[in-house]
């Protein structure tokens, strides 16, 4: 299917741009130059532009190379510097047309051109127009930025005056560049060839990486598909990270730990480890599974360098502290390590870090990082991850617009990548993963590969991955997932496989050859996930810990959860208590305890406990209970029912008025007493029922049976007559004792 790219435009870009269908003919790339319809010149967006026909090399047409400048917006009201304007530098080359002398483009194209754009990635910074050949030499219309300044010089970043970052200048490079940077290379193509775009693509690598997977996330629904390669996504973290090793070098070896050093290091921790995949081939299919340190390398040690490129102690130590990777004061992971394959450089970072990291989170260039201990590197990562990570940080799991679009992503990475740690990328990938709940949702639009051997966007000693971006075209194109990727060179082939899998061994082939490695198996495991646990994004010097895949820092052993425990006094009386005190004790093996709350009854919200309290109430009730550490850990909800009884039994049966006459000496049932309870119920054989006189009584005279009174009508004749007197007595199950007494009266005579 066909995809035609028109696009509509503001105000100011409507009035610069014509409809293609509006020209005559099309324009010859000096045209375009000159002629105000074509919507370079005279557009008031355009602060600068010149043409240039390109000659045909050999097999690669000639192009019409467009450079210009492009200033939507600024001042102050954007961000800018008082006064300063936008000014984002683009590149497009365009294939030769027919007016040109075009020719081979195919049916969806015209002239040299075959109807598609390729977007390319710069690197670092940026700073600079790069080469569009890759894509003009393909056939496709080429495209590139600047970012938005000129140099590598990380000083855009801040208004140094002000000591503010410059937040426009920062979009420009995050975001602002690449939006223009795709929509004139569409907008181009449409006027030079008379003719919209079907296919529009991203290609870049490392910055260029972290450039279309923002592409992905904010505009994806303008693409077919991305190539991604070793993307910097969270550019904060990726820059300072890094530090690790320069800081540890300089602040313990005093920088004698040379390029050369940890290369032969890193030569012998690849043969340490080879074997671990399987094959030995001196590549690390997984370098996680990896865990030999620098004392492999120490002079004097089996295997070791010679001098000077083998290490002593002191160096060892400084190499394993930058294999271990960032942690902070209490030894959480900050950031990750390189792969034990990657031969980096660890000499002294810039004063102002890497990218100028430090010197926009603290809003001034002239920040110098190297008095500093090795123990601030958390603090100011903190300070960076809060101050300039949300304007920067390519973190956001959500690729609906691309998704939803149908385009594809094909990431892949080097696992000896020496200027971006490849567990980075497995961090970001895992995000998507959770977010879309699986690789079954992911896999149909996003892949990963990772390449073993292969260093930053390609070279190393691995064999180094095949037709990237024409696999990724063929699967946006004609759905033709790449279930394996062919890597070739030194000798060898071998598949690259979608992440989690990796490519194994079947024991028997030419190692050397690719039909002996079927992709299969999951290098996602919990003990690689946990290991891969960091700080808590913009809390990095504290404890807690971000969750991935599944896994947290409480299933990781690395943080526990509080213990509390209920206890109600006093101690019930068969299963039942009477308004009970209830004392909640917690524990925490980290000794971060924060607070312990409660719900009584499901009522209200949760009480903070403040000391022991009391239950009233008869009846049925529930407590339920948890503790919360400094970290935010809370510990699941724990219950305890129980029941109350504080109320005695009641009676009944008892006369409340008792007069007895004729004094007949007949025996008179006066009361039938029974007792009852709704709470624990009535004790058995509990209840007692006894009677004393006034008067002296013969045993005949008083009869109780059960909780039946009967009493004799008679009287001395003497006094004022006899009286009987009831007493009852029960217990209930809780112990709780009731009694009750009534008066019969046998008058001296019925007057009284």
């Amino acid at each position: 299917m066909r995809r035609l790219f028109v696009l509509s435009f503001g105000f100011v870009t409507v009035m610069a741009i014509a409809s293609a269908a509006a020209f005559a003919q099309i324009p010859t790339c000096a045209q375009l130059n000159v002629d105000p319809k074509f919507g370079l010149t005279g557009n008031p967006v355009v602060l600068a532009h010149t043409t240039t026909l390109v000659p045909p090399v050999g097999p690669n047409p000639a192009f019409c190379r467009v450079d210009f400048i492009v200033s939507e917006r600024g001042g102050t009201a954007f961000g800018y510097a008082a006064g300063e304007i936008q000014q984002i530098g683009l590149r497009v080359g365009l294939p030769a047309n027919t007016a040109d002398g075009g020719s081979g483009g195919g049916v969806d194209g015209q002239g040299a051109w075959n109807g598609k754009v390729r977007n390319l990635g710069g690197g670092g910074l940026v700073g600079m127009l790069s080469a569009v050949t890759p894509a003009t030499n393909a056939r496709y219309v080429g495209s590139s930025t600047d970012g938005g300044h000129v140099g590598q010089d990380p000083a855009f970043g801040v208004i140094q005056a002000t000591h503010e970052l410059n937040l426009g200048k920062i979009e420009d490079f995050f975001s602002e560049s690449l939006r223009l940077q795709y929509q004139w290379a569409l907008r181009l193509a449409n006027t030079y060839y008379g003719k919209p775009a079907v296919r529009n693509y991203w290609d870049g690598c490392s910055t260029g990486g972290r450039q279309g997977l923002v592409l992905a996330a904010k505009y994806g629904n303008d693409f077919d598909g991305f190539l991604i390669g070793a993307p910097h996504t969270n550019h904060v973290q990726n820059s300072a990270g890094p530090m690790i090793g320069g800081w540890a070098n300089k602040d313990i070896a005093n920088g004698s730990v040379t390029a050369a050093k940890f290369a032969a290091t890193v030569d012998r921790l690849v043969k340490a480890c080879d074997a671990l995949d399987g094959v030995v081939d001196n590549l690390l299919t997984e370098p996680r599974m990896c865990k030999a340190g620098a004392v492999v390398n120490i002079c004097g040690a089996p295997g070791a360098a010679n001098a000077p490129d083998c290490l002593t102690t002191t160096e060892a130590s400084v190499v394993d502290i930058t294999l271990d990777g960032a942690r902070n004061d209490l030894g959480r992971r900050v950031w990750f390590p390189f792969g034990r394959a990657a031969a980096l450089g660890i000499g002294i970072p810039p004063a102002t870090g890497f990218n100028g990291v430090f010197g926009w989170a603290n809003k001034d260039m002239t920040f110098d990082w190297r008095p500093s201990p090795l123990s601030n590197l958390n603090d100011l990562t903190q300070l960076a991850t809060n101050t300039v990570a949300d304007y920067i940080n390519m973190s956001t799991p959500n690729l609906d617009l691309a998704k939803n679009h149908g385009a594809k992503i094909l990431m892949w990475q080097g696992l000896a990548d020496q200027l971006i740690p490849f567990q980075s990328n497995i961090y970001y990938y895992s995000e998507v993963l959770d977010y879309y709940g699986g690789q079954d949702n992911v896999s149909p639009f996003f892949r990963f590969f990772l390449a073993p051997g292969v260093q930053h966007c390609g070279g190393g000693a691995g064999p180094q991955p095949q037709n990237l971006f024409d696999t990724m075209v063929d699967w946006a194109q004609n759905g033709v997932a790449p279930d394996s990727i062919m890597s070739a060179g030194g000798g060898r082939t071998r598949p690259l496989c979608p992440f989690p899998q990796t490519a194994i061994y079947d024991g028997a082939g030419d190692p050397n050859v690719a039909s002996s490695f079927k992709c299969g198996g999951n290098i996602q495991t919990k003990e690689a996930k946990c290991d891969g646990l960091i700080a808590k994004f913009k809390h990095e010097t504290e404890a807690a810990m971000e969750s991935l895949g599944g896994e947290d820092d409480i299933s990781c052993g690395f943080a526990f959860l509080p213990v509390t425990v209920a206890e109600l006094s006093p101690s019930p009386v068969n299963g039942w208590y009477r308004d009970p005190t209830v004392t909640l004790r917690a524990s925490d093996k980290d000794l971060d305890l924060d607070h312990t709350e409660y719900l009584l009854d499901s009522g209200g919200s949760w009480a903070t406990y403040a000391g022991p309290f009391q239950v009233t109430g008869d009846g049925e009730h529930r407590l339920q209970y948890r503790s919360v550490d400094k970290v935010g850990h809370v510990e699941s909800v724990q219950s305890l029912s129980f029941k109350i009884d504080a109320t005695a039994p009641a009676f009944s049966g008892l006369p409340v008025k008792c007069t007895i006459w004729p004094p007949n000496n007949k025996l008179v049932e006066v009361a039938a007493v029974t007792a009852s309870d709704n709470g624990s119920g009535v004790a058995a054989n509990t209840l007692s029922v006894s009677v004393v006189s006034n008067e002296p009584v013969d045993a005949s005279d008083i009869v109780v049976q059960g909780g039946t009174v009967k009493v004799r009508a008679q009287r001395l004749g003497n006094g004022t007559g006899r009286s009987y007197v009831i007493n009852a007595r029960v217990s209930d199950v809780a112990g709780n004792s009731g009694s009750a007494t009534a008066t019969c009266t046998v008058p001296h005579d019925q007057g009284k």
